[in-house]
């Protein structure tokens, strides 16, 4: 979900292409795109600061992009929940996304709220801090009582703890963000620019609740009495081929870490199914090339008049004086870059002739 920032709120990152990411893309050094001067390093102090507008819209089409691409392959490019989506109740039944990875919700549980950051260096560092999680993955981290994520550069966890490191220009707190006569890199102070505590939390997939099986308009919990209100059953899910999306899900209740069948009662087989599940694959360097190329052939202008993007967003907005007829009906557009991205989605597709 795109969330529309207020004055004074970070963009949510709601493409796999973070905009952190997108800064090493483009070449652009970090500090400068996070609209920090930073005067000790000439990689730094030569460019020109990115204001909070230009990178607003780099967010808003980096996530356009990997939505039209997605919709075309069929898949999430980066794993991602799937909550509530209804198909028609058939067994086996097919998923709107291929590429399901596992049954579940996404769940969320605190590892430590308001964790000191340690500015000492660059990156900065948190921690470590006592957890029972073993996976890096399931490792995020926020601005203090938000869903803003912040993206570190390493996660480690060894001992029992976790020690996260985030380059100090990735930190600035949402009440400068739309500072634009540049921010001090230096000022590490508690009324600096930069955050001095961060919510590290885990996230992850939650077995309990896999699918909801709906009747509608048959039957109430009793069988006797006919209603105008739906009436559902817990269901599990097996994921019976991942790649193909295809699933069988059954009546089922959930206890104690197990799900256990059920049998069907007399009100015959629930009409849909609402499913909660896991998909999609590893963000590859090909589809990131994809998602930022079609980014650009999207934009109206170059969100900032600075070298090196502005040339690849010329690239990428370019469009030549003959075409091919297959390039003349791309549903991405004309663009070099909307071409390259269509050419990228059809050879990723993965084709479905049906549920087998």
């Amino acid at each position: 979900m795109t969330i529309v920032p207020s004055a004074t709120d970070l963009v949510n990152d709601a493409s796999a292409v973070t905009l952190p990411r997108y800064a090493q893309i483009i070449g652009y050094t970090e500090c400068a795109f996070f609209g920090v001067t930073r005067v000790d390093d000439p990689l730094h102090s030569n460019k020109p600061l990115w204001t909070k507008p230009e990178r607003d819209q780099v967010a808003h089409f980096l996530a356009e992009a990997q939505a039209e691409l997605e919709d075309v392959i069929g898949y999430p490019l980066a794993p991602r929940w799937i909550a509530d989506e209804q198909q028609p109740y058939t067994f086996p039944l097919q998923a709107r996304w291929t590429q399901v990875l596992e049954a579940g919700v996404e769940a969320q549980a605190d590892v430590g709220l308001a964790e000191a950051v340690d500015h000492t260096d660059d990156p900065a560092v948190v921690g470590p801090v006592a957890t029972t999680v073993t996976n890096t993955d399931e490792i995020h981290v926020y601005h203090p009582g938000t869903a803003i994520e912040i993206h570190p550069s390493s996660i480690t966890i060894s001992g029992g703890n976790v020690t996260i490191e985030i380059p100090r220009c990735r930190m600035v707190k949402a009440a400068d963000a739309c500072d634009t006569a540049g921010l001090d890199y230096d000022d590490t102070s508690a009324t600096g620019p930069f955050l001095q505590t961060v919510d590290v939390k885990r996230i992850y997939n939650d077995p309990s609740t896999h699918a909801t099986l709906v009747w509608p308009h048959c039957c109430s919990a009793s069988c006797s009495t006919a209603g105008c209100t739906e009436y559902t059953r817990d269901g599990c899910i097996y994921v019976k081929n991942g790649r193909l999306g295809v699933l069988d899900v059954l009546p089922a209740s959930y206890s104690d870490g197990e799900w256990t069948r059920c049998t069907l009662d007399c009100c015959g087989s629930p009409a849909f199914a609402k499913l909660n599940y896991r998909a999609g694959v590893t963000l590859t360097r090909q589809a990131e090339d994809a998602i930022v190329r079609l980014a650009h052939a999207k934009m109206p202008h170059s969100p900032c008049n600075c070298d090196p993007q502005l040339w690849l967003w010329a690239r990428d907005m370019t469009i030549p004086e003959v075409v091919s007829r297959e390039r003349l009906n791309c549903p991405f557009g004309l663009a070099e870059g909307a071409w390259i991205a269509w050419r990228f989605a059809q050879s990723m597709k993965i084709h479905r002739a049906g549920v087998l």
